[in-house]
């Protein structure tokens, strides 16, 4: 959930186990940077901007980076379809570069 002080605050769950998210965005340069912290585990570092519905940047764990692309579930498949192939270009480029 983005909250209207800029917060980002979540919970879910997905293959490797529960988890929490909290973070932050920044309107004014449509930027977010969260942890998802694994309830007793590790913690991954998000960073990215906001673009279109669809948050693209990097994460990273202990000393190990990658990128990511994320978008709402309720996006319909052909509304994203453009922006996929842009998303397998940006893949492709070395990390900061966008």
């Amino acid at each position: 959930m983005f909250e209207a002080d800029g917060r980002i605050k979540g919970e879910g769950i997905d293959d490797i186990a529960r988890f929490e998210i909290d973070g932050i965005f920044d309107p004014t340069i449509s930027s977010a940077s969260w942890t998802k912290a694994y309830v007793g585990m590790h913690r991954v570092e998000y960073s990215g901007l906001y673009c279109g519905r669809t948050i693209c940047g990097d994460w990273s764990l202990a000393g190990l980076t990658g990128g990511f692309w994320i978008w709402p579930a309720s996006t319909p498949r052909g509304e994203s379809a453009t922006e996929q192939n842009e998303a397998a270009v940006l893949a492709l480029e070395p990390a900061g570069r966008f």
